[in-house]
């Protein structure tokens, strides 16, 4: 197998952009440097630099390689930082993405045991907007991002899905159109969603993949809440709807925290088109330690438990 011994050779002609000035960095011949360039093309078999144009530019090849060798470098880096502070003694950190209302539910339930388990452990909690998450895992400032996603391929993100949650309807437990809903399903007689219209719609905003799902799930249903107040927070959300102000929807996996507001009953209508993805998103090309590894354990099994224990009421 071919191993680059002078990396930082080819790194620094690709940083000042010239075979001269690069030389002059690494105080070395022009020549040498050159010669070294074109033996490495070589073993390549590829063109690395398009030498007509002035500076020069990397080809195609050659960004492939600078992006190879700038993560092996990062992942070497990240491996001594964490091998000193384990021969030192020091704490161990693990940074998390999160949006702000999963993780004022997540983190009390998973964090005393995991602390526990790691009491020098360092715990950086990132509770950003859901739309941010992306950025924050691919700018190094988070290990790992925990937040629904849509089926889609993201540049050097590892999208894994945990499992799929259903999206669940809330509504006020003494409103007169939840009273018609439950009395149509003891009854055997269909659901007639179209009462929906008749009530304030609270709707998440479209940025979040949650909003998007519910948005094409009434489109599909040819169903107009014309009367609608957008939000971004699914805790204003149920408390408005607590209020009697309306209905919204949520994720299953908030059913345990949103139960304990008294005015809200939960419905699950068995549509395929409310499942959304839960995934965890992390750099394909990161270090992840043995730490950060078990606490994404413990993510996947807190929610997988979740779905497991939840009992909303079915309507068909």
């Amino acid at each position: 197998m071919f191993v680059d011994r002078n990396p930082e050779y080819f790194l620094t002609v690709v940083r000042e952009r010239n075979i001269s000035h690069a030389a002059e960095k690494l105080y070395i011949s022009q020549s040498s440097l050159s010669q070294h360039i074109a033996k490495l093309e070589e073993k390549l078999k590829v063109q690395l630099f398009d030498r007509s144009q002035n500076p020069i530019v990397l080809t195609e090849a050659g960004a492939l390689y600078r992006n190879y060798l700038e993560s092996n470098t990062y992942l070497y880096k990240k491996f001594q930082a964490e091998l000193a502070d384990f021969n030192s003694g020091r704490s161990q950190t693990v940074n998390l993405g999160i949006g702000t209302w999963r993780g004022s539910i997540l983190f009390p339930e998973i964090l005393p045991m995991f602390l526990k388990a790691y009491p020098q452990a360092r715990a950086n909690l990132y509770e950003y907007p859901v739309s941010e998450l992306d950025a924050l895992v691919r700018d190094g400032m988070a290990d790992f991002a925990v937040k629904n996603t849509e089926l889609s391929q993201l540049p050097n993100l590892v999208n894994e899905t945990i499992t799929y949650e259903r999206i669940l309807l809330v509504m006020h437990r003494e409103d007169p159109v939840t009273q018609k809903l439950i009395h149509m399903q003891n009854t055997d007689k269909a659901v007639d969603l179209r009462l929906l219209e008749q009530e304030r719609f609270i709707s998440l905003d479209q940025t979040l993949p949650v909003g998007r799902h519910v948005s094409n799930f009434l489109e599909k249903n040819k169903l107009s809440c014309g009367n609608r107040l957008h939000t971004t927070n699914n805790s204003t959300a149920l408390r408005l709807v607590n209020a009697g102000m309306g209905f919204c929807f949520l994720v299953e996996t908030g059913l345990k925290s949103a139960s304990q507001l008294p005015n809200l009953i939960f419905f699950d209508l068995r549509s395929s088109d409310l499942s959304i993805p839960l995934s965890l998103l992390y750099k394909s090309s990161s270090y992840l330690s043995p730490m950060t590894l078990d606490l994404m354990e413990s993510v996947r099994k807190y929610y997988k438990d979740s779905i497991r224990n939840n009992t909303p009421v079915k309507l068909q």
